[in-house]
C-alpha cells in the first residue's frame, strides 16, 4: 500500500504563525497611519460661525464701566474683545473718511466721540429721504458720533458694503426765500417762534440738492441739516434738500 505525504507539525505552531503574521500586518498599518489628533489644534477644528451680538455695544466704554450692566444704563460696557476692536476701528475710520469728504474738510479735524453697534429698521440706514423708497429690512450697522475741532458732532450711520447715511440735526418743511448759486447758500424764510433750523444754509460736497438751479422764492421744500464745523455763524450745511407739493 502506498501511503501519501504525511502531514507534519503540530497545531500549536500553526497557530503562533498566524498571530506573527497578524502582528506584523497591523504594525504595519499603525506606520501608515496619521498620529492621534492634539486636542488643543485649532487647526483640524471645523469653523463655527461667530456669535450675533445681542444688544447695543457702546465704545469707548462708559468711565468707570466694570463690564456689568447697571440699572438705567443704555448699553453694555463690556470691554472689547479683539474681533471687535478691529470691528470698531474699521468703522471708525470709514465714519471719518466719508464725514470729511461730505464736509469738504481734512479727516484729521475729527475724533471719535462713541460708536454703537445696531440695527437699523430699514435698508437706508434710519436715515430715511422723501423721495427714496427703503426696504423695511432689518440692516446690521454703527452709529459713529464724531467730533470736529470746533465743538461741533456729527452723526454717521454705517451699514454692509461701505454703505453709510448722514443724520441730519434737524428737518423741516420750508419756504424758499432765496438761492445763491455762486456761494450754494440757500436762505429760508423767517418762521414765527423758535426757529431751531436757522434761515441760511450752505450746500456741501455731500449735500444732495434736488434742482438747486431751478429753485425760487416761493418753493416749498423739505430740508435736513447739521452744523457747519467752521465758525460760519448762523450757517449750516445741508444735508438734503426735496422740492415738496
Amino acid at each position: 500500500m502506498i501511503e501519501g505525504p504525511r502531514r507534519s507539525g503540530h497545531p500549536g505552531l500553526l497557530l503562533l504563525a498566524a498571530a506573527a503574521i497578524a502582528a506584523v500586518l497591523t504594525l504595519a498599518c499603525d506606520r501608515g497611519a496619521p498620529p492621534p489628533s492634539n486636542p488643543l489644534d485649532e487647526s483640524r477644528a471645523t469653523g463655527t460661525a461667530a456669535p450675533v451680538p445681542t444688544g447695543p455695544a457702546v465704545f469707548p466704554p462708559s468711565p468707570g464701566a466694570s463690564g456689568t450692566s447697571t440699572p438705567g444704563a443704555s448699553a453694555t460696557t463690556t470691554p472689547p474683545d479683539a474681533a471687535s476692536e478691529a470691528a470698531r476701528e474699521k468703522a471708525a475710520a470709514r465714519a471719518i473718511d466719508v464725514i470729511a469728504e461730505w464736509l469738504g474738510v481734512p479727516r484729521t479735524e475729527f475724533t471719535i466721540a462713541s460708536i454703537e453697534v445696531v440695527a437699523w429698521p430699514n435698508a437706508c440706514l434710519g436715515v430715511a429721504r422723501p423721495e427714496v423708497a427703503c426696504a423695511q429690512v432689518v440692516t446690521p450697522g454703527e452709529r459713529v458720533m464724531l467730533r470736529h475741532r470746533s465743538g461741533e458732532t456729527y452723526e454717521v450711520h454705517l451699514g454692509p458694503r461701505e454703505a453709510a447715511a448722514w443724520q441730519p440735526r434737524t428737518e423741516a418743511t420750508r419756504t424758499i426765500a432765496s438761492v445763491d448759486l455762486s456761494t450754494g447758500i440757500v436762505t429760508l424764510q423767517a418762521v414765527t417762534g423758535s426757529d431751531e433750523m436757522g434761515t441760511r444754509h450752505r450746500s456741501a460736497p455731500g449735500s444732495f440738492v434736488g434742482g438747486i438751479k431751478d429753485l425760487k422764492a416761493g418753493d416749498r421744500v423739505r430740508i435736513a441739516v447739521a452744523p457747519w464745523p467752521a465758525a460760519n455763524a448762523g450757517v449750516g450745511a445741508i444735508v438734503w434738500l426735496v422740492r415738496t407739493q
